[in-house]
């Protein structure tokens, strides 16, 4: 597997990337950026083949979540799990809703991080539970209710199904053109397509609406 990692601090950096090279019993590919600067260079250099950026959102330079949505406005397939010392609600929610698989407080010990990384590899959106009180989610939903367009059915053509099940999977790009034996330019016409069709800006909006439309996806 192939793992981002963007950190402005090194021994964060150092860390996650002892424990991601041989994470699961496997021989990984670890990459990391310490700036905003390199974090882009890193995201257009593997954004298409990466399995897992891990983002910290507190970088010198950066305001709120300005680097998540550059990131994901230049790799809207990519999958990002972001990690912060900052736990508020208002964070927290943001990026969820600009597609992020998840939230990691920075304060997360070493086991729970191991189980949230694998939940997202595994195409699960992980939401710290204590930072979240139920209401806070209940009220965060029914905003995305407001916005969301009528239920209909839609349709997809059964290749566009097959790039569904793969992105359900958290497949890059890279990966579902090796599975599917497609260019790249056409798996990324299906996803555009995908998004399209339910009216979603990022791979997890995509999902969240496929579910909610009867296809079987797991999230």
């Amino acid at each position: 597997m192939q793992f981002l990692i963007v950190d402005d601090h090194s021994i964060v950096t150092m860390a996650l990337s002892l424990l991601l090279k041989d994470f699961d019993g496997q021989t990984n590919t670890v990459y990391t950026a310490n700036s905003k600067e390199d974090a882009l260079v890193l995201a257009d250099q593997y954004g298409d083949t990466a399995d897992l950026m891990i983002l910290d959102l507190s970088m010198p330079g950066v305001e709120g979540t300005s680097l998540m949505e550059e990131i994901v406005q230049r790799h809207p397939t990519m999958k990002i799990l972001v990690m912060s010392g900052l736990t508020d609600q208002h964070s927290i929610l943001k990026v969820l809703q600009m597609g992020a698989a998840g939230f990691i407080p920075k304060s997360l010990d070493a086991g729970l991080l191991t189980a949230a990384i694998r939940f997202v590899l595994n195409g699960g959106v992980y939401i710290p539970v204590k930072l979240l009180a139920e209401a806070q989610r209940s009220t965060f939903l029914s905003a995305r209710e407001i916005t969301r367009p009528s239920l209909e059915s839609v349709h997809l053509t059964e290749r566009q199904k097959d790039v569904l099940a793969l992105l359900a999977k958290g497949a890059p790009i890279k990966r579902i053109c090796k599975e599917l034996n497609l260019s790249e330019g056409t798996v990324k016409t299906h996803v555009t397509a995908i998004y399209r069709a339910f009216n979603a800006s990022n791979r997890t909006e995509a999902l969240l609406e496929a579910r909610r439309h009867g296809f079987d996806v797991a999230l």
